[in-house]
């Protein structure tokens, strides 16, 4: 852990921080008065509803909509053996203006080591001449211009930087322009979110152009071409033990063209660092056609020894082609992939990665499926699984068979079974249950014997004010090999404006190895230590003001609701949060392009106060830890019902 001292780059910071503050609560005081807000009218001959919770509570419906939240949290660090507590304080804030778009913060601060985040974003800003300004300042991630954010079967890292960023649009011209200068490092969550710097510096530059036209699948119709380069100096190898010091220089160049049949995209980039005695090149083509039920991908890729992103590693030393499918319909899915690849420095000779999933729905209740994964690079792995999902009166239950094994790990066969239980008065209650049958790991000679697991997660309302929560998981592995943990959590609405929150975590043992057949992945690292014991408990206080004529992403009149959600790792890949998954930390979700928030240490965020209808919610996919992605273009569509909560579960899916 840091300790405090003089000189730290938080207190360097502190002075653009203070003026940010002093800036948005002299806005905030001065808010001018708006229009009547919205107000519900009975319906002639209609007795209104009473209302559960009381009488409403003074609303001050005077300025611009705004929303704060501030909290003050004890925790103690889970992998601190003294169990010494540390204190937090963290607040979230937004506000939507006219003419300075929509302004939103949030940070976090830990007077013990003193480390934190704090990030300032201003989005929608009116520029004139029909440009659009987004600008952060703070932690944010490095910028990339939209089109290289789509999925690609190549994958291109980001950094998070602790710095500025800004980009300009103009929907009219097709333009969208992009700068971004910082200095690298890593976010961690417990038992506080801090930035932990890595030294140097980076700088991004971006610029995108698209044809006007239609739109098609949310691209505009016809061309739309890309420049970035990322510019590193004096950053750190952390592949490296050495944790050598270098400079390193990396651009890319993205050619796209969209129509109803057929959707393309080619990306060249060239990198050269100063520890290395030459430039290293990658190129790659992604194509998209079909209509209907079925759809085609194909491509190719050529990927130098040694090529990375300004320093930061990717897939090198392949070249290859691929070729997938999907064939959909009321009662059949198919989908398959097909990877012929080799190395390019002949390092080892030529392979491929192969993949496919099938489903059929028997009924509207039940459904089974299967799938198959086989790599042959090098050595030979392969994993495959079938499974059946079933709704009953019990509620959806699944059962999931699952054999992997591979030249140089050990062969698993593994039995699942998941339960979401119907139960009443809005509880929910969900278990896994797991057995498994090691063979002797290849490399070691030892591990050969049977593992039984089981995960249980439920939510317990206690009254509308009030409620519990928890989970818990076991495992009991070949030999010695055990781990359990234990998540306990309570939450009470004090009143409108203040809340607690509480949590107790309790675990022992080491995680699993996961293993990725993608070639094209980079690999994951896991550190294997968890035994730990720590608590964490918030108080929290929330302010929501304004005229409620303009709530997010709304217009004058409308009525609004609130969108709460969890991202989670599908391990699985079927869409749905079992109780062995966990969520995503530091996750950046956007709301209509424009609000954005980053998810707690559990994978959670919200959204206050939303515009009823349909609104899109966007997860990017480059504040994601590799090898995990979005699901499809990492957008989901929720329709927000007045005065209505709705609940989404954004999965991330790794290649397999």
């Amino acid at each position: 852990m840091r300790s405090a001292r003089t000189g730290h780059p938080l207190s360097r910071r502190l002075p653009t921080t203070v003026l940010a503050l002093c800036l948005s609560a002299t806005a905030w005081a001065q808010l001018p008065t708006q229009a009547s807000p919205y107000v519900d009218r009975e319906i002639q001959g209609l007795t209104p509803e009473a209302d559960d919770e009381g009488p409403a509570p003074n609303y001050d419906t005077t300025g611009w909509p705004r929303y704060l939240r501030l909290e003050t949290r004890a925790s103690t660090s889970p992998f601190d053996s003294e169990g010494s507590a540390w204190l937090g304080f963290g607040g979230y804030g937004q506000i939507e203006t006219p003419n300075h778009g929509a302004i939103s913060f949030d940070g976090q601060y830990a007077p013990r080591s003193g480390g934190g985040t704090f990030t300032l974003r201003q989005r929608g800003l009116p520029m004139g001449d029909g440009w659009i300004g987004n600008h952060e300042l703070g932690v944010i991630n490095a910028l990339a211009p939209d089109i290289t954010r789509l999925p690609s079967r190549v994958f291109v890292p980001s950094a998070y930087l602790r710095g500025v960023g800004g980009e300009w649009i103009n929907a009219d011209k097709g333009l969208q322009l992009q700068l971004g200068s910082g200095e690298p490092g890593r976010l961690g969550v417990l038992p506080e979110t801090r930035f932990d710097a890595t030294g140097g510096r980076r700088h991004t530059a971006g610029l995108q152009w698209r044809q006007a036209g239609d739109a098609t699948s949310g691209l505009r119709a016809g061309w739309s071409m890309a420049v970035q380069h990322e510019s590193a100096r004096d950053v750190r190898d952390l592949a490296n033990s050495s944790g050598a010091r270098f400079d390193a220089d990396a651009s890319r160049l993205t050619l796209r063209h969209d129509d109803a049949d057929l959707r393309w995209q080619a990306q060249w980039l060239t990198s050269q660092r100063t520890d290395k005695s030459r430039s290293t090149q990658g190129g790659w083509f992604d194509a998209e056609w079909g209509n209907g039920a079925w759809a085609h991908g194909s491509g190719f890729y050529r990927l130098d020894d040694g090529l990375s992103w300004a320093g930061q590693p990717m897939a090198s030393d392949l070249e290859g082609v691929y070729l997938r499918s999907r064939y959909t319909q009321r009662r059949w899915s198919v989908d398959g992939s097909l990877d012929l690849l080799r190395s390019v420095s002949g390092r080892s000779s030529g392979g491929y990665y192969a993949n496919a999933n099938a489903r059929w729905r028997l009924s509207g209740t039940d459904s089974v499926g299967g799938g198959l994964a086989l790599r042959q690079l090098g050595d030979r792995d392969w994993n495959t699984y079938l499974d059946w999902r079933s709704a009953n009166d019990w509620g959806p239950t699944g059962l999931r068979l699952e054999l992997e094994g591979g030249e140089r790990r050990p062969d698993v066969l593994r039995l699942l079974h998941d339960q979401d239980w119907q139960v009443s008065n809005d509880w929910s209650l969900s278990t896994t249950l797991g057995l498994a049958r090691y063979g002797r790991d290849p490399s070691s000679g030892t591990g050969d014997g049977t593992q039984v697991s089981g995960a249980l997660n439920m939510n317990v309302p206690l009254g509308s004010r009030a409620g519990v929560r928890g989970s818990l998981q076991m495992e009991q592995g070949p030999g010695s090999q055990r781990r359990e943990s234990l998540n306990l959590g309570a939450n009470w609405r004090i009143d409108t404006h203040w809340s607690l929150e509480g949590s107790w975590v309790w675990s022992s043992g080491r995680t699993s190895q996961a293993f990725t057949l993608d070639p094209l992945a980079p690999p994951i690292t896991i550190d294997n230590t968890l035994s730990n014991r720590a608590f964490y408990v918030a108080l929290r206080y929330e302010l929501e003001a304004g005229s409620r004529s303009v709530p997010l992403g709304g217009r004058a009149a409308d009525g609004g609701g609130r969108i709460d959600g969890v991202v989670f790792f599908d391990e699985n890949r079927n869409g749905r949060q079992e109780a062995n998954e966990t969520g995503v930390p530091n996750a950046t979700v956007y709301l209509d392009n424009r609000y954005a928030v980053r998810t707690d240490s559990q994978g959670r965020f919200s959204f206050p106060f939303v515009a009823t209808g349909q609104r899109a919610v966007t997860l990017r996919g480059d504040s994601l830890p590799l090898p995990w992605n979005v699901v499809g273009d990492g957008s989901t569509a929720a329709d927000v019902p007045l005065r209505g909560t709705v609940q989404l579960s954004l999965p991330v899916q790794r290649a397999e």
